[in-house]
């Protein structure tokens, strides 16, 4: 463990900063969409490619994205299946771009883009009333940067105690393993819970506080049988 300022860090989670340099810009993807009257278009671009066409997705569909959570839509010969992860506000767009060829042939390109759920619901809820913006440009997230620092704060109290048992240690350890693979989020801090060997969680996105909740340990009478979990 390491300490400073009053907090520990566990430094086998922490985000790792790759030694070969990266220029996002370049490797990143801008979704340009127009707001038509009963659809949307839309168009990416990137360093390494520009859609063939534009890509029309009508209303009802988009609706039918809030309800469903993922479709997949046509438009001539392309298609796009679209995910939505409004706990992560995440929408993934995964576009197979496709032209013909002649001779009966095709050739085409895979590409996925993923933005911030937020800010492309913002666009979808006022295109549609009168004089409001009818444009919307978005750079795709970075989605290869590591999972977040994960950071105890506080009274260790609990940490400590999880620390001078072995397979209880090992538990924590897996759990936030499994857990926390948010590439969008900085940090995650815990806290003490007033449940014995359990903490609270707070997500740091951006500077600003996130998702929050329990990281519990279960069935602590039964070592077979016990395992962490997150409640949020």
């Amino acid at each position: 463990m390491q300490a400073g300022g009053g907090r520990d860090s566990l430094p086998p989670f922490r985000t790792l900063k790759e030694k070969r340099k990266v220029n996002l810009m370049t490797s990143r993807t801008m979704l340009c969409a127009c707001a038509n009257d009963y659809s949307i278009s839309i168009r990416t671009v990137s360093a390494k490619m520009r859609s063939p066409h534009w890509f029309y997705i009508s209303y009802g569909e988009l609706d039918r994205l809030q309800r469903d959570s993922n479709i997949i839509v046509s438009d001539i010969r392309s298609f796009v299946q679209i995910r939505l992860d409004e706990w992560r506000d995440r929408i993934v767009f995964g576009f197979t771009w496709l032209s013909g060829r002649g001779n009966e042939k095709v050739e085409g390109t895979e590409q996925t883009v993923t933005l911030r759920w937020s800010g492309f619901k913002a666009f979808l809820d006022e295109c549609r009333q009168p004089g409001a913006p009818k444009s919307y440009k978005a750079l795709s997230i970075d989605t290869t940067k590591s999972r977040p620092r994960i950071i105890f704060d506080g009274n260790r109290d609990n940490l400590k105690a999880v620390i001078k048992i072995r397979h209880i240690r090992h538990k924590l350890a897996k759990a936030l393993m499994a857990n926390f693979c948010w590439p969008d989020s900085d940090e995650i801090r815990l806290y003490n819970d007033f449940a014995p060997h359990s903490f609270f969680f707070r997500e740091i996105r951006r500077g600003q506080a996130g998702i929050c909740g329990g990281l519990i340990l279960h069935d602590q009478d039964d070592p077979r049988r016990m395992a962490y979990g997150i409640h949020t």
